[in-house]
Order: structure tokens, then C-alpha cells, then sequence
């Protein structure tokens, strides 16, 4: 009885503070942007306040945590605030907690960091994947976009008309990426300055070359239109080489992935003909302690084999 008055007394405070936190966070949301509209309101229509003003409030952001949220979700397709990861994993923290402790048999105190350290696992790893196809689609389309931005060049439409066609062509993180871009240069921004944010959003080599090539071009002068269609045949160039690349190293991939998954397959066939067999495992302290080193060096052992099998192209 004391036990499960401690259980739900310990689920029912960290709920609280989970619930103060999304408050908490729900509130700094909207006063970020109650200032960004008084920021806009005050000044005109079509001027953009100077760099040093602009930085003392990204300054500011870039130390809170959630801001700092906003921004990695900024880089990535998935339609979800704040708030919403948060409630999300805070359902999830309450959810590990119960089956920590009602179904494993873990110590209530000891279920605490593996309730809320599970959660942020996963947010994390699932914000990095989503960040990461985001990247890799955006440099996949990049090419094509490049060809259309010169051709727009190559009739004489201006650098804002091309990029609009750009706008207008596209699909998916280059239409979303280049419509930022556009709304940038129609407001009174100079390309350089929007390439350059680009980069900091898609921190890709090839955005790198194409910023730099442009803003150098911008500055010093000369033929934008050859320099976008040889940068667009070097971007093909170096995609043809990281296919290859990849394909060399499909072997080494697939032995890895063999190695990985061997001891859970394993798990699984033994738990499914003797499931008394395993038992022990998870039902004996020493069982679980032998659990989680296993799991542990298992993955460490993934990690190294997926470093030993990447190549950087």
C-alpha cells in the first residue's frame, strides 16, 4: 500500500512539473512573439532594423532552450510545436514510468531517469533524422534548382524574378527554403545576407558552395549565370560520387546490420519457444543489470561498425 501511494504521489508531482514546464514554455512562446510584432510595428514597412539591433535579440534566443527547439525544428518537415513535443513526451515519461515500474519491477526512484531520460532519447534521435532527410532531400533537389535560377538569369529576369521561379518550380525543402530567400530579397535584403541565413538553416556543403560562389560573384562581379551552371554540374558531380561511394560500402553496411540485429533475433526465437528461459533477465536485479550492459555494448558496438562503414564525399 505505502509502496503504491509513493508510485502515484511520485507520477502525480512529476506530471505537475511537466505541465508547469509546458506553461512555462507556452508563455515565453507568446511573449517572443508579441515582441517580434512591436519590433515590427515600429519600424516601417520596408526597412529592415540594422545588424547590430538584429543581433541582440537572436543573442538572447539562442540561450533559451526552447528557442533553441524552435530552431532544430525549423530545419526539419515535421509539423509540431513546442508545446506539442513537449506533451507528447511528457505522455511518454508517464507511460515508461508505469511499465518501469508496474510491469519490470523497477525501484519507483530508479524509474524516474529512465522515465525521463527515454523520452529525450527519442525526441532527439527522431529531431536528428528528420533533420537529416530534410538535408539530404534539399542537396538532392539543389541542382535543379540551381538550372532554373540560371535560365531565369540567362532571359533577364533580375535576381529576386529568378529566384521566384525557383519559388514557383520547386517542391519541398527548396520551395520552402527559397520562398524564405525570396520574401528576404523582396523586403530589401541583399543576397548575400540571405544566402548566408540559408547556409546557417542548411549547414550543407554544397548550400556552402553555393552561397559563397554567389556572394563573391554579387561583390566582385562577373557571369552569375556560368558560375550557377557549372556549380549546378559539380553539385551532380559530387552526388554521382557519394551514390558510388555508397555503393561500395553497402557491404560493410549490411554486415553491420546483420551484427545488430543477430542478438535481438535471437531474444526473440528464445522467447518465443522457452520464454522461461529469459526470465531471468528482466525479473532478477542481476538479470536487468546484465540487460542493459548487454544493450549497452550492443550499442556501442553499432556505433562504431556505422563509423567504420561512413564515408564523408
Amino acid at each position: 500500500m505505502v509502496w503504491t501511494v509513493l508510485i502515484f504521489g511520485t507520477g502525480i508531482a512529476l506530471f505537475a512539473g511537466l505541465v508547469l514546464c509546458l506553461v512555462v514554455a507556452a508563455d515565453r512562446q507568446r511573449r517572443r512573439h508579441t515582441a517580434r510584432l512591436q519590433r515590427v510595428r515600429q519600424g516601417t514597412a520596408l526597412t529592415i532594423a540594422p545588424s547590430v539591433d538584429r543581433a541582440k535579440p537572436r543573442k538572447n534566443e539562442k540561450n533559451s532552450l526552447f528557442a533553441h527547439l524552435d530552431a532544430q525544428l525549423a530545419q526539419t518537415n515535421l509539423h509540431v510545436s513546442i508545446t506539442e513535443l513537449m506533451v507528447q513526451a511528457s505522455l511518454g515519461t508517464l507511460g515508461i514510468y508505469a511499465l518501469s515500474v508496474l510491469a519490470l519491477g523497477l525501484h519507483p526512484l530508479l524509474a524516474i531517469p529512465v522515465a525521463i531520460a527515454v523520452p529525450l532519447l527519442i525526441v532527439f534521435a527522431a529531431v536528428r533524422i528528420a533533420q537529416a532527410y530534410y538535408r539530404a532531400t534539399f542537396t538532392e533537389q539543389l541542382p535543379e534548382a540551381l538550372d532554373v535560377f540560371a535560365r531565369g538569369l540567362r532571359a533577364g529576369r533580375p535576381v529576386s524574378d529568378s529566384i521566384g521561379i525557383v519559388v514557383e518550380t520547386s517542391k519541398g525543402p527548396v520551395h520552402r527554403e527559397f520562398t524564405r530567400c525570396h520574401d528576404e530579397i523582396c523586403m530589401g535584403e541583399t543576397l548575400s545576407n540571405s544566402l548566408a541565413r540559408l547556409q546557417a538553416r542548411v549547414a550543407t556543403p554544397e548550400v556552402s558552395f553555393f552561397a559563397v560562389a554567389t556572394s563573391l560573384q554579387a561583390e566582385t562581379g562577373g557571369n552569375m549565370i556560368e558560375t550557377m551552371e557549372n556549380l549546378a554540374g559539380q553539385l551532380r558531380e559530387r552526388r554521382k560520387l557519394r551514390k558510388k561511394a555508397r555503393a561500395l560500402s553497402s557491404e560493410a553496411r549490411a554486415s553491420a546490420l546483420i551484427l545488430a540485429s543477430l542478438p535481438f533475433a535471437v531474444a526473440l526465437a528464445i522467447a518465443v519457444l522457452n520464454g522461461a528461459y529469459l526470465a531471468p533477465l528482466y525479473s532478477d536485479p542481476r538479470g536487468q543489470m546484465m540487460s542493459a550492459v548487454a544493450v549497452t555494448s550492443i550499442g556501442l558496438g553499432v556505433f562504431m561498425m556505422r563509423q567504420m562503414g561512413k564515408l564523408d564525399v
